[in-house]
């Protein structure tokens, strides 16, 4: 019997999965060899419910899901234009809904008004979404979600809900005090019952809807909402004018009061249903009883004069004439206050910075974070565009009209003006400072690891001579995070752009004008890197191993690789620029970079010390450059010596002096004239270097490229170290003294320096 039901048991089994394989042979795809490619040909399956694909539900809704994806696409590629029609129409159908509950005759007006409201506000509150969704982004997504939502509700809704009653009442022609009666009536009721509704509707935006489908799930809520801010518009409107009528005050207000009770009460039914019974209280008196209405307001003589409480067509001219004004003058400020052109940024921001932060690392950290916010907000200062910036191609060519433009690495710079390393080591600001008008930025240094630098305090300011000295060591978040900034950053660019890849950008799909890098035309993106303050420098393997490690991380997304052995903060980093362990290194970075992913390879730099100034030493370095295969030297950096420093006639007071031997690297205009004798050295080694090195194909080597940086604060001294061999004048303690003006400054002084020289 055993044996028996064994024997069933198994051919049961064998009888099963014959079946199992003759279904799946009947549902395989046959393949076709094609003898010239081979291509695998996949046969036409019947639709089954096993093997159709499922869609989300949004995506199988027809027309709806078709607008909803051109909108996508229009919000990605036009934001500013697609928000503010959206907004126009949201406002649009939010008053048309107020008026027709109002049971009064449709005004024109008031719609004019709203839409003139929307249209102002909606650029500002595109922004502000923008950059709350790019903030407070934590591991826990729980509470990620949460300070969004809280931060949203303390800080944009009593703001824009301020905004919006003030504009309806100045547009309407209310005078100030009735202005801020009908703010403190309606923005408290608003604030309290937006906590109902809004909270829900921005944590579900930000948990499941991406940035370019947010205005439409919002517009929708937001449709009712400006509805019910009519309401209450409404109603205050209609408490002042009517005891502006005369009516006895606490038969006007108790409506009034009674409906705000209704409305802030937790057992409000919903928004809509509150509203309408506060309106319908607020408007019994100008309703059908009209004889009750006559009862409380006493006739009077006819009078010539106008009553206190109308007003008449002059009193709304006048409130939309200063309503204009300032709006106006809001405008001239904002775009005085954005440009580097203005002489505050010079003159005020960077005094300001010193008296309200003593410690000049915190004056750092704060022009950081304002820059950041500001450009998240679009108030960022940035240089608008010339005749002459607009055209990249040099005006030698004949083709160009561009009198700075330079071409470096293949790429046609709009200015040959850099910034340093530095001012922006975790690669927080790379855009704000391209939009300060360098034409390279340079970002870092970057360590493999998380490090901590030295002890603070760490930076000294000497005003007396424009100086710093710093005594960083290389503080970094580590490769990791600035690789992670840097890839949002382009992908965020990518998506901006209709949805390409990131891939499909660093491949050149933005154009061989457009560095992968920079993502700008006419700009270079320079990534400083270096070793870890732990690790032995005499240790090449695991100095080789730190530098390999940052290209790892950072190529793809760098112009410019700069391998940075010159920092006096780092003990033993110096000692790298010998030549054999320089060589060694830097032909190591080189090796790495070529593997990088993207169609265009980054170049690599190495940034040498200015206190290593004997000819020996000088051409060790050339010899190494030349050795690895490097593309060029950036000649500078903050120096050691203290000789020199402080010209005669010049007074340091007793801090200043001893700000100035503190240990650590000097930065500066008193380091200029040694900056540009480097870079007339360097320039006369690199050439006579390339003569004596054999060319491939019987051509002369690539010529290499000097950046040059220390002291460089004026347009003279740029076109001095230009005309001494350097491609890049590289600007960073003048912008910590000049403010954010000093690039465009200094661009105007070399244009003139040249018109004056050309004529």
């Amino acid at each position: 019997m055993t044996v028996c039901f064994t024997c069933r048991t198994l051919l049961r089994r064998r009888i099963d999965g014959l079946r199992k394989l003759r279904q799946r042979r009947l549902h395989s795809t046959n393949k076709d060899s094609v003898k010239a490619g081979k291509v695998e040909r996949v046969q036409e399956q019947i639709p089954t419910p096993n093997n159709v694909p499922t869609l989300n539900f949004w995506q199988r809704l027809g027309p709806l899901t078709r607008a909803a994806q051109a909108y996508a696409r229009a919000q990605r590629k036009r934001p500013y234009v697609t928000q503010v029609c959206t907004s126009l129409f949201i406002y649009l159908c939010s008053d048309i809904s107020a008026q027709s509950m109002g049971g009064r005759d449709y005004d024109p007006t008031r719609t004019v008004r709203a839409l003139l409201i929307g249209s102002i506000s909606s650029i500002p509150s595109y922004n502000w979404f923008v950059w709350l969704s790019e903030s407070f982004n934590y591991r826990s997504r729980m509470l990620s979600l949460a300070t969004k939502v809280i931060v949203n509700q303390i800080c944009f809704t009593p703001v824009f809900n301020t905004y919006f009653f003030g504009m309806q009442a100045l547009l309407s022609g209310a005078t100030l005090p009735e202005t801020w009666e009908r703010i403190t009536k309606t923005v408290p009721v608003s604030c309290l019952n937006s906590c109902k509704l809004w909270p829900a509707v921005t944590a579900f935006s930000f948990a499941f809807l991406p940035l370019e489908y947010r205005p439409v799930f919002g517009g929708v809520i937001a449709v009712g909402w400006q509805t019910y801010l009519s309401y209450l518009n409404r109603l205050a409107e209609r408490s002042i004018a009517a005891r502006g009528e005369g009516i006895e005050g606490s038969e006007m207000e108790k409506p009034l009061s009674a409906g705000h009770a209704r409305l802030s009460s937790p057992t409000m039914a919903g928004l809509h249903s509150g509203a309408r019974r506060s309106l319908a209280v607020a408007l019994r008196p100008f309703t059908r009883s009209q004889p009750r209405l006559n009862n409380y307001v006493p006739r009077r003589p006819a009078s010539t004069t106008a009553s206190p409480g109308k007003r008449g067509p002059s009193s709304t001219a006048r409130n939309v004439l200063v309503a204009s004004i300032l709006a106006t003058t809001g405008g001239v400020a904002y775009y005085y206050v954005t440009d580097t052109r203005a002489s505050f940024h010079q003159w005020l921001v960077p005094r300001l910075l010193r008296v309200i932060f003593p410690d000049a690392e915190d004056a750092h950290h704060a022009g950081t974070a304002a820059l950041k916010f500001l450009y998240s907000l679009g108030l960022h200062p940035r240089e608008r565009p010339s005749a002459l910036e607009e055209d990249v191609r040099p005006a030698a060519t004949g083709n160009g009209n561009n009198p700075l433009a330079v071409t470096v690495f293949g790429t046609t710079l709009a200015n040959p003006i850099g910034i340093s390393a530095g001012l922006d080591k975790d690669a927080e600001i790379p855009d704000p400072l391209f939009e300060l008008g360098a034409g390279v930025v340079e970002v870092g240094g970057c360590t493999p690891l998380p490090q901590e630098g030295n002890p603070r305090p760490r930076v000294f300011r000497i005003p007396a001579i424009d100086g710093l000295v710093n005594r960083y060591g290389l503080n970094s978040r580590g490769a990791d995070a600035m690789a992670a900034r840097l890839r949002e950053r382009l992908r965020k660019f990518a998506r901006a752009l209709g949805g390409l890849t990131e891939q499909e950008v660093l491949d050149g799909a933005l154009g061989e004008d457009v560095p992968a890098g920079s993502l700008r035309p006419g700009r270079l993106l320079c990534v400083q890197i270096a070793k870890n303050k732990k690790t032995d420098e005499r240790d090449m393997d695991a100095v080789i191993r730190d530098h390999v490690y940052c290209v790892q991380r950072l190529a793809p997304y760098a112009d410019v690789l700069v391998v940075n052995v010159s920092s006096p903060n780092t003990p033993g980093l110096r000692d790298l620029q010998a030549a054999e362990p320089l060589a060694r290194l830097l032909g190591a970075v080189v090796d790495e970079a070529q593997k990088t992913k993207r169609k265009v390879k980054p170049r690599v730099m190495v940034k040498v010390s200015p206190d290593e100034d004997d000819d020996s030493q000088m051409e060790g370095v050339v010899q190494a450059v030349w050795t690895s295969g490097v593309d060029g030297v950036i000649v500078g950096n903050t120096t050691k010596r203290r000789t020199g420093l402080v010209k005669q006639g010049v007074r340091l007071t007793g801090e200043e002096q001893k700000a100035l031997v503190e240990e650590g690297g000097f930065s500066g205009p008193a380091v200029f004239d040694r900056t540009l004798n480097l870079v007339g050295r360097y320039r006369k080694m690199l050439d006579s270097y390339s003569l004596k090195s054999p060319g491939v194909n019987d051509a002369f080597p690539p010529h290499k490229v000097i950046f040059a940086t220390g002291g460089i604060t004026t347009g003279e001294q740029a076109l001095k170290v230009l005309n001494a061999g350097a491609s890049v004048a590289m600007v960073y303690t003048g912008l910590v003294y000049g403010g954010s003006g000093t690039i465009t400054r200094i661009k105007r002084e070399m244009k003139e320096k040249l018109a004056i020289k050309e004529a």
